[in-house]
């Protein structure tokens, strides 16, 4: 398939071009700057690391092991997982803690001791916080550690992707300025926020996931796409996150008629699902802060993002329920990876969300997707610097193929699609309405070839359907339910789908609903 490339455009050369700036991408740049490489950092504005409340997993308090953290790990993904990941991942936990706190994070603290928290499916109290704004923190931490370290930042967003005989050449970036076509050794790719191709999510952005299909048009492998997590406890009829933190202290989940449902603690999909079921029954779901407060925790002492949060919505959660529901949150398949970052396509990385090492199976674990942003961001910039004096920038002439006209993406028709995932491939699935779902992509898939192509905005939308297509049609291959795929006429795991199901360019154009 052809690349996109603008009438007009500005040429640039920079070694190392890492597109997001998250604690994967930030981490990644961070190591490179340590070994004496200068990246250039591209940022779209907060992602969905600054919105990350409960912490990061790390195996290091009393009578915890990397070995039971792997063990947890395992479960969690319901044997999915691809061993090698969560080796290296919950071994290099240690490490993962040391080197955010040498950037300046500041974990809480007990006297002298890390003040450790417990969330789902967890055996050992082992997440690292600050609070119950996390994210924030460490954003904040490792962006003024870049600023120190004078690694440059720019606004803008990644649109295409330039490749030559299978190996990274270039990437096209949209600034306020216009389109700066970047000539690179290396390419990082470091961008989250496909799990917002659902209605119902929690992600910063208003839609996202683009970056992984313009990955794909480049030439690179997807993996587990049909994996995304929907938290059980987002604040009904709005994108703000209750940290499971909360249940890990505690708090309580009932329906309208008081009456609990299912343990608070069990892996996110069981309690997703659990919500879900009483939503369809009409019941509402509300979590129980109530406990907590009888048991001497101070609300806004230990949670005081999330207190603003309902505070500003009315709630006051010392003396009243908290409605939630369940949506979209973690888009655990992606780009394949292996635990360097290297994918399919050669000097083209990919860290953070927008990846799948195969860490977390068929299910995450909680507070995994720090440590992992982390560890493989780090892994990512040393395999760079070990190979960055072997390769050079390969330049070359680009002919245009944007056209005269231009397409403005219409919110209406994210909207829609968003729409489509949400009731075709939601929370419980079935072969009728995924094979519904594919004909129906496939349809808007064949309105965007090939003028809607020639913009920028066009391009975006494609690479997004291409994305939902890519879940759509690894939802219909596993025939089974595992982790947090479930399907209604496949109830069960079945033990010839565990294995994992990578797909192409050309399955998701081959295939038809």
């Amino acid at each position: 398939m052809q690349p996109f490339v603008p009438k007009e455009y500005e040429s640039a050369q920079t070694d190392v071009l890492v597109i997001g700036d998250g604690i994967a991408g930030l981490s990644c740049a961070l190591t490179l700057a340590e070994y004496g490489i200068k990246p250039l950092v591209i940022s779209r504005g907060r992602g969905n690391t600054y919105l990350s409340q409960g912490g990061i997993a790390a195996p290091i308090g009393e009578n915890d092991s990397p070995k039971l953290h792997f063990l947890d790990t395992l479960r969690a993904g319901r044997l999915l997982n691809e061993e090698e990941a969560v080796r290296v991942a919950t071994y290099e936990g240690e490490r993962a803690i040391l080197k955010l706190s040498s950037w300046g994070v500041n974990f809480d603290r007990k006297d002298t001791f890390y003040d450790l928290t417990l969330e789902a499916a967890h055996s050992k109290r082992r997440i690292f916080k600050v609070r119950d704004y996390t994210g924030r923190a460490i954003y904040e931490a490792l962006h003024q550690k870049a600023k120190e370290k004078e690694i440059p930042l720019l606004k803008g967003e990644l649109v295409e992707i330039y490749t030559d005989r299978g190996e990274v050449r270039g990437a096209l970036v949209k600034t306020e300025r216009g389109y700066t076509l970047f000539w690179v050794k290396a390419l990082v790719l470091a961008v989250g926020g496909a799990a917002s191709l659902f209605a119902r999510n929690s992600n910063i952005q208003s839609i996202g996931g683009d970056g992984i299909g313009a990955a794909l048009r480049a030439g690179a492998f997807l993996v587990d796409t049909e994996f995304v997590q929907f938290h059980p406890t987002v604040l009904a009829g709005t994108k703000y996150l209750i940290s499971e933190a909360v249940r890990g202290e505690g708090a309580l989940l009932v329906n309208d008629r008081g009456e609990r449902f299912v343990e608070e603690l069990a892996p996110r999909d069981v309690v997703a699902r659990a919500i879900y079921s009483q939503l369809q029954k009409g019941r509402r779901v509300f979590l129980d802060l109530r406990p907590l407060v009888e048991r001497g925790i101070d609300l806004e002492e230990r949670f005081p993002q999330i207190v603003s949060i309902l505070r500003d919505e009315g709630i006051d959660p010392r003396r009243e329920l908290v409605p939630v529901e369940p949506a979209a949150h973690y888009f655990i398949g992606g780009i394949a990876t292996d635990t360097y970052g290297r994918t399919s396509v050669r000097r083209l990385y990919a860290v953070g969300e927008c990846a799948c090492t195969g860490l977390h199976g068929a299910n995450r674990l909680a507070s995994n997707s720090l440590l992992e942003g982390v560890v493989f961001g780090m892994r990512a910039a040393e395999d760079i610097a070990l190979h960055l004096p072997f390769w050079r920038v390969k330049k070359g002439k680009l002919t245009p193929t944007a056209g005269e006209g231009s397409f403005e993406l219409p919110q209406t028709e994210a909207t829609q699609l968003q729409n489509l995932m949400w009731e075709g491939c939601g929370i419980v699935r079935n072969g009728d309405r995924l094979r519904e779902t594919l004909h129906r992509l496939d349809e808007k898939l064949g309105e965007y070839l090939p003028k809607r192509l020639e913009s920028a905005e066009g391009r975006k939308f494609f690479d997004l359907l291409l994305v939902a297509k890519a879940v759509v049609l690894n939802a219909l291959r596993r025939e089974e339910s595992r982790g947090c795929h479930f399907r209604e006429d496949f109830p069960e795991e079945r033990e010839p789908f565990r294995r994992r199901f990578e797909i192409t360019l050309g399955d998701v154009f081959s295939a038809t609903g």
